[in-house]
């Protein structure tokens, strides 16, 4: 099964207070730090993370968001995906049933750009690559660990590049909490994030003589699904 590191990924976070500060985060334009490439932490990093408070003083939200970028165009045409997965090493400092949603980036270049503090809302809200459910929990765990892609997800390999953000189930949804609330989802980034997935050659796909490509015969010692063209013809 083929694996591809991410080109780029990190966080960013993003504070606010006031009557309104939970849609004063998720709808900000501009983060109040970015981190690239963390390094290594010992207990872990927080990439996602919501905390909200409410009192008599007034409101406060905090929000991180991740954004992981993979180059690939090795994968752009001419195979079949499926099998997508996230991958990655999360801790169990994590907080139990954190639920996130892994969307669209449109951050992070062609997976070869740091994220800045004006990426905030680099992301798509309405195109979703993971299980559209609350209970898709970030893993509890100290062991490496998987999240499904979608075949939106899959779809994205056209362009050559797959940008997520992965984000609080509720930054995604844009309803917060009524009560005081704070959650962290951490991972070790001393283990860079990958993609995982099974890729097949599509290679001919018509009949030669009324044998199917998929029958594993071959012309000349090269098999049909490795077949591109017959006499430059598709």
């Amino acid at each position: 099964m083929p694996s591809i590191d991410a080109g780029k990924y990190g966080y960013a976070i993003l504070s606010a207070q006031g009557n309104t500060a939970f849609s004063d985060v998720r709808n900000g334009t501009t983060a109040a730090a970015v981190y690239n490439q963390p390094a290594f932490a010992t207990n872990g990093t927080v990439p996602v993370q919501f905390n909200l408070g409410f009192s008599s003083k007034g409101n406060s939200a905090t929000l991180r968001r991740s954004w992981w970028a993979f180059d690939v165009t090795t994968y752009q045409s001419g195979y079949t995906i499926t099998e997508l997965s996230l991958q990655f090493d999360p801790t169990t400092n994590t907080t139990t049933n954190f639920p996130i949603a892994v969307v669209k980036s449109t951050a992070q270049g062609n997976a070869d750009t740091n994220l800045s503090t004006d990426d905030w809302n680099n992301l798509d809200f309405n195109t979703l690559y993971s299980d559209n459910s609350s209970t898709n929990y970030w893993p509890d765990t100290n062991n490496v660990s998987t999240i499904e892609l979608n075949s939106t997800a899959v779809s994205a390999f056209s362009s050559g590049y797959l940008k997520v953000c992965i984000i609080w189930w509720f930054d995604y949804t844009g309803v917060g909490g009524i009560t005081t609330m704070n959650g962290n989802a951490y991972v070790n980034f001393g283990y860079t994030p990958k993609l995982t997935f099974t890729a097949v050659a599509s290679g001919y796909g018509n009949t030669i003589n009324a044998v199917t490509a998929e029958s594993g015969n071959k012309i000349n010692a090269v098999s049909y699904t490795d077949i591109g063209k017959v006499n430059d013809v598709s």
